[in-house]
């Protein structure tokens, strides 16, 4: 279903395509989900729950700047690696199609990456701004750098990637205290 809807849309996937590439019955499937709107929004929190724990992979303590290089890296990692999830989120993972609703049921996937970046607010490591603001800033720049190499626009070899994930971190951080 990912691949499928990845490629041709929600809209112009069928049930039957759905149903001939997993290689069961169109009943099989309607016996687990009611519709085709259920089984994107379990792609979406199966997705979301991936971010959650990979971005959160090997992330140290006590090193603000560190912690945000890594986060960042393992995010960028996790696009490059798994196309069709980048992709998802990119043309699927948006309203109308994701619902505010399900978009709150994947919150708790995030409270760890929440909690680091309010407290690097409060510590004054990061700039005082709205965490919402400062959490898509700073991973809206790992999906430009995605785009940049997916796209072929730049190789995004370690020199780019390093420069990127600088560039993010001048935009976060607080100026007074780095």
């Amino acid at each position: 279903m990912l691949e499928l809807v990845v490629e041709q849309g929600v809209h112009a996937t069928p049930m039957s395509q759905v149903a001939k590439e997993a290689g069961v019955a169109v009943g099989t499937i309607y016996h687990y989900f009611k519709n085709k709107e259920q089984i994107i929004e379990e792609i979406y929190s199966m997705i979301c729950q991936d971010f959650g724990v990979v971005l959160m992979a090997n992330v140290p303590e006590n090193d603000v700047k560190k912690q945000f290089e890594i986060m960042w890296i393992n995010l960028y990692n996790y696009f490059v690696g798994n196309p069709l999830a980048f992709k998802f989120i990119e043309f699927v993972g948006v309203p109308p199609i994701i619902s505010s609703e399900i978009r709150i049921k994947s919150i708790p996937h995030f409270i760890h990456i929440r909690d680091f970046f309010l407290a690097s607010i409060l510590s004054k490591d990061l700039r005082d701004v709205s965490l919402r603001l400062i959490m898509q800033m700073s991973f809206g720049n790992v999906i430009s750098a995605t785009r940049l190499k997916f796209k072929g626009e730049l190789e995004m070899n370690s020199k780019q990637i390093a420069d990127a994930l600088e560039m993010s971190w001048d935009c976060i951080k607080n100026p007074q205290k780095h």
